[in-house]
């Protein structure tokens, strides 16, 4: 009996380890995507801004708006800084987990293993959103620039947040628009003039992401993007910036704001943990029923 007993554990326990065996390589078959819990902060003055450390970040998505014309200009710069900080740290957080999700499939390639349907319409949607089919550019193109570089274009192109179409249409970055499909705005810089548009966008945080896009796209970044791979700083990439704006200063004046404003301490800041969710393999086993009908 006791035999019997022993043997039917022993059977027990190998269905379960082959169970174990057969949810963990579901598990492991396909990438599970880092989620990032942002907090929405509508914003009723200067006051609603969230002040941030250079070290771990609090993911905010602001509603509304604040005139930065009428802040104390000993206060402006910094409540500026504050202000976009998140929205460039989420961007740049996303676009990181979408490089490792892109390497996570190009390593099971070259292993030869399966890649899963959620895989493979994540890489489909990839290669058209950057207009590349080759992994190796794809890679390169996903790749975010510095931190402090985006908030020194911001503040070059918003000119601190005072521009009339950053406080229209949250566009930091002086994005044309050369399409009339464009949510966009009419501008004119001088009398007789074409007809030009910039770019309206209904967030800093679309505003933020359609900039780093542009730029993983457009041709005449190509050498911009090469160097940022490799791992360049803003004050090297900047030499590679000739194409965004048509001042011979331009490189000079961004320099300068990233000294002066110290921002290159931005550059290694991270999302609080508390405000991140990845699914663990215990968690993934907990909710199995509900993944196998994904």
């Amino acid at each position: 009996m006791l035999r019997i007993i022993r043997d039917l554990i022993y059977f027990a326990l190998i269905i379960f380890a082959i169970y174990l065996f057969a949810k963990t390589e579901k598990y492991n078959s396909r990438y599970w995507p880092e989620v990032i819990k942002i907090r929405d902060v509508n914003l009723a003055d200067d006051d609603s801004i969230i002040y941030q450390s250079d070290t771990t970040l609090i993911p905010v998505n602001y509603i509304g708006s604040i005139d930065f014309r009428s802040v104390n200009p000993e206060k402006r710069k910094d409540l500026f800084i504050q202000h976009l900080l998140p929205a460039i740290v989420i961007t740049r957080e996303r676009l990181l987990d979408d490089l490792h999700h892109v390497e996570f499939i190009e390593e099971r390639i070259s292993k030869n293993k399966t890649i899963s349907d959620y895989d493979s319409t994540f890489l489909v949607r990839m290669k058209l959103k950057y207009e590349t089919n080759e992994l190796d550019e794809l890679k390169v193109r996903v790749y975010p620039h510095p931190v402090s570089l985006a908030l020194t274009q911001a503040v070059l192109e918003s000119g601190w947040g005072t521009s009339s179409i950053f406080r229209k249409g949250s566009n930091i970055f002086g994005i044309m628009s050369f399409s009339n499909e464009d949510p966009r705005s009419h501008i004119q810089f001088d009398e007789g003039d074409d007809e030009r548009f910039l770019r309206t966008y209904s967030s800093v945080l679309e505003s933020v992401e359609h900039y780093y896009l542009l730029i993983s796209k457009v041709s005449s970044y190509q050498r911009f993007r090469e160097k940022r791979w490799e791992g360049g700083t803003s004050s090297e990439l900047l030499h590679y910036m000739g194409s965004y704006h048509e001042s011979d200063q331009y490189a000079e004046m961004a320099q300068s704001i990233i000294t002066s404003n110290d921002l290159a301490r931005y550059d290694n800041v991270t999302i609080d943990p508390k405000y991140k969710e990845i699914l663990t393999l215990r968690s993934f086993l907990m909710k199995y029923k509900y993944f196998d009908n994904q």
